[in-house]
């Protein structure tokens, strides 16, 4: 079986600094696994990796598609199997790293997307929703990927079905791990920090995005005509913020203060998304020699 690392974690864990490192002493490509960072021109809101933080290790899954255009999960599994393919024949590691959990999932587990679309279970679904509401389906998404939850709107009932369609076809991601098999051999790397200094760490993020200019970047996709307010990707945190202050119902420091709620709010439900995989190795990202001693250890069979 092929080989694939993946370095997963909470936003603003170290996540891409730590793929980098072992990408360049392991003989690495990375391959992005973030449902957001896909979007050209969305850089300052997504803390996309700045070409010098590459440090020359070649980088796969970034800037994909127009900000306006919408991107699945069954499309990244496509794109990532081909790229996964292309860098193992090249003699080379695919790295992993991100936090999107089904892109996660789609990576470990040979996700049934071949019969991706079911005209019955959209109409059972679809039944569903008119008998019991948005709400009610909305919270049986987050019950089963509360990382998708989290960019779907109950409102955008579209999305909230087509994501629903998509889990029960393939089976469903609360599977048991036990039932099913990698379809690579994967070696886990999930990270983990204490919840008092992540916060910390997602606080100055937020702060630096602002010093960096975020406002102006939600601005120039708006004035440019690339988005609306509800292109998928303004749904992601650190965007759909903004609206109610464009409309003049709320203050900037406001913004600031619910993008850094959401996105520890986000984080939690990440870090509760990669406690599933029992098989995955947790450490903190600033031990060094514990990473370096699994991914040895991984490669050496």
């Amino acid at each position: 079986m092929k080989k694939v690392l993946i370095v997963a974690g909470p936003t603003a864990s170290g996540k891409s600094a730590l793929a980098v490192e072992l990408a360049k002493k392991y003989n690495g490509e990375i391959i992005s696994c973030d449902s957001m960072q896909i979007y050209k021109y969305l850089d300052v809101g997504t803390a996309k990796i700045k070409p010098e933080e590459m440090q020359g290790v070649g980088h796969h899954m970034l800037d994909v598609i127009m900000p306006g255009e919408e991107f699945s999960a069954w499309e990244y599994s496509v794109a990532a199997k081909e790229l996964i393919e292309d860098i193992t024949a090249r003699g080379k590691l695919p790295v992993v790293v991100g936090g999107t959990g089904l892109y996660i999932e789609s990576v470990i587990y040979p996700l049934n997307f071949s019969v991706n679309k079911d005209a019955d279970v959209r109409a059972r679904l679809q039944r569903e929703l008119d008998e019991y509401g948005a709400e009610k389906l909305h919270e049986r998404l987050k019950s089963l990927d509360p990382v998708d939850a989290e960019k779907i709107h109950p409102n955008n009932t579209k999305r909230l079905i087509r994501a629903l369609e998509i889990i029960e076809l393939s089976g469903g991601v609360k599977n048991k791990e036990e039932l099913r098999t990698p379809q690579y051999d994967v070696c886990l790397i999930t990270l983990e920090i204490p919840r008092e200094e992540l916060y910390k760490r997602i606080d100055e993020r937020v702060e630096r995005m602002f010093a960096s200019g975020l406002e102006r970047e939600v601005r120039d996709l708006l004035d440019k005509g690339l988005v609306t307010k509800d292109s998928q990707s303004m749904q992601a945190i650190g965007y759909k913020e903004f609206f109610p202050y464009f409309e003049g119902l709320r203050t900037l420091s406001e913004v600031k203060d619910e993008i850094k709620q959401n996105t520890r709010r986000y984080a939690k439900r990440q870090m509760s998304w990669l406690r599933r995989y029992k098989f995955a190795h947790s450490i903190n990202p600033s031990d060094k020699t514990a990473a370096d001693d699994i991914v040895n250890n991984f490669l050496r069979g």
